[in-house]
């Protein structure tokens, strides 16, 4: 394994530097030493109770960490820490190992980045897919406020976005991954959740989702959830009680946007939906898959 840097240029005077290792592109602030972090990650040891929430970015990661971590406290509280501290490929193996169980932690990485020990022992993972558009979108405008601080035009983005010329590789590319690794494990518990489901009927997706974690729940207390995870709600929490990354960097200014469905018709030009479906139908066409555009 071996780390290289990536130069992006968007061909308009917008450039920006990935570091790609194990055939998956990081940001270039990932952390000092790339290739070490990785196995560091792989080394982890795991718990028989942790859990793992996977999902490319805007996904809706944030979301279904805080609904998990109420679920399987019984308390719906927020967790008083940010789900980046919890985020495998940025925390090391020292912070893991402090941790007090439940252990709900979050991550972006491929199945086969994830750590050995806790898929040796049939720890829970959580998939989290959501409609490519929405979430080219919403990757576009954190990508203009974050540390990225990218300048181009929503076109731009989006012809980088379709090549993959992102944090984390590319989507189709994560998405295939993933697929194949949920179609190839099957006796492995792995509980997918879709972002747009979770929107139009919250009691009954986190009330399956209970299911799956095997938690004792009630009527009552997936209402609070509910009410609590509800997007405007789950902003303000962030925006008054998550510790801040730095001085007037609060996760709220890029975390949180709309949290809608179907946003995407008013960034996209019918030429670059069209061609954005061509892309998708060339790279998912071995998979099931149907996405919830509006």
């Amino acid at each position: 394994m071996e780390a290289k840097t990536i130069h992006v240029d968007d061909g308009v005077g917008n450039t920006y530097d990935l570091v790609e290792v194990d055939g998956v592109t990081f940001p270039d602030y990932f952390t000092d030493d790339p290739i070490q972090r990785l196995k560091d990650v792989r080394e982890m040891a795991g718990r028989d109770d942790d859990v793992i929430i996977a999902a490319y970015p805007k996904a809706g990661t944030h979301w279904v960490w805080e609904i998990t971590n109420m679920l399987l406290r019984g308390s719906a509280e927020y967790h008083t820490s940010m789900k980046e501290e919890l985020m495998l490929e940025l925390t090391g193996s020292d912070v893991i190992g402090e941790l007090t169980p439940p252990r709900v932690f979050n991550s972006h990485l491929r199945f086969r980045q994830l750590p050995k020990e806790m898929i040796s022992k049939n720890c829970k993972l959580i998939y989290v897919t959501r409609n490519p558009k929405d979430m080219a979108v919403s990757r576009y405008c954190h990508n203009t406020k974050s540390v990225l601080a990218y300048t181009g035009t929503f076109s731009d983005y989006l012809r980088l976005y379709l090549q993959g010329k992102v944090a984390f590789g590319s989507w189709f590319d994560y998405t295939l991954d993933w697929h194949r690794a949920i179609r190839d494990n099957q006796g492995y518990p792995i509980y997918t959740i879709v972002y747009e489901l979770l929107k139009r009927d919250p009691f009954n997706q986190v009330k399956r989702l209970a299911s799956f974690l095997g938690t004792k729940t009630d009527d009552t207390f997936i209402e609070s959830i509910c009410n609590q995870c509800s997007f405007s709600n789950l902003k303000t929490s962030y925006e008054k009680d998550k510790k801040i990354f730095g001085p007037g960097d609060h996760p709220s200014n890029y975390s949180f946007r709309k949290g809608e469905v179907g946003d995407w018709k008013n960034w996209f030009t019918v030429a670059e939906s069209e061609q954005f479906d061509l892309v998708v139908q060339q790279h998912l066409g071995e998979c099931v898959l149907e996405f919830v555009y509006e």
